[in-house]
């Protein structure tokens, strides 16, 4: 599966990401009822994408909002990106409006568990 591609939902994000140029994203609201059950399919394609000899892995992240389990995903994502970056150049840009001040909290709350891996990004809402 070099490519994956999950249409948003009203409660789920969309989520696009290509092996071959080491690049996702995940864009949007992410309150699924299971959010594991929700985010498999990402991470078999996730676990791929870790296996290539990829230079690169460029992380995209745009949410609106997300729930608890949700949160727990994404930082165990970003622990095995910051595992990486030893061996590879690896970015995560942590999207937020500019008057979404919680949404900038939590990006600097990743930043602070990841590091310089992580780049928070202003957006105009």
């Amino acid at each position: 599966m070099k490519t994956i591609t999950i249409n948003a939902t009203h409660k789920t994000p969309e989520i696009k990401g290509d092996i071959e140029t080491g690049h996702f994203s995940i864009k949007g609201k992410c309150i699924p009822e299971d959010a594991r059950d929700f985010f498999d399919p990402f991470k078999d394609w996730f676990l791929e994408l870790v296996k290539t000899d990829s230079q690169s892995i460029c992380a995209e992240l745009d949410l609106e909002y997300f729930n608890t389990s949700t949160s727990i995903i994404l930082l165990d994502v970003f622990k095995k990106l910051r595992l990486l970056q030893k061996e590879r150049d690896v970015r995560i840009t942590w999207f937020y409006d500019v008057d979404d001040f919680e949404m900038e909290e939590v990006g600097q709350d990743y930043k602070v568990l990841v590091g310089d891996i992580l780049e928070l990004k202003p957006k105009n809402s």
